[in-house]
């Protein structure tokens, strides 16, 4: 489902650092939002507050987001814990290996 953008409330979060989203920013203008951010009934965000920021970045009015139904704040919270827990970014021989491939299948 898409929803406006400004109609997401964002409540108390626990990260407080969200780090730089230029290369966040440039991947959703290159190929577009890959997974939707996770709201509410109420509209709440759970999850995908930097993808949120890097939408609003390049000007999007509406968001693909997914809606749960979540009944405490202890279900929020920890919608945010385990979105944070699981990333992990690339190596840097990962990163090069990525790069690698994509120049051969372009430039074969």
């Amino acid at each position: 489902m898409f929803v406006n953008i400004n109609d997401i409330i964002i409540t108390d979060r626990i990260r407080q650092d969200n780090g730089d989203l230029t290369k966040l920013v440039n991947s959703i203008e290159l190929i577009g939002l890959i997974n939707p951010i996770v709201i509410s009934e109420k509209y709440e965000l759970l999850s995908g507050y930097r993808r949120l920021q890097a939408c609003k970045s390049l000007g999007w009015e509406k968001i693909d987001a997914k809606m749960v139904s979540v009944g405490s704040r202890l279900q929020k919270i920890d919608w945010e814990y385990h979105e944070n827990i699981g990333r992990k970014d690339l190596s840097l021989d990962e990163e090069e290996a990525y790069l690698a491939i994509r120049q051969a299948l372009l430039h074969p």
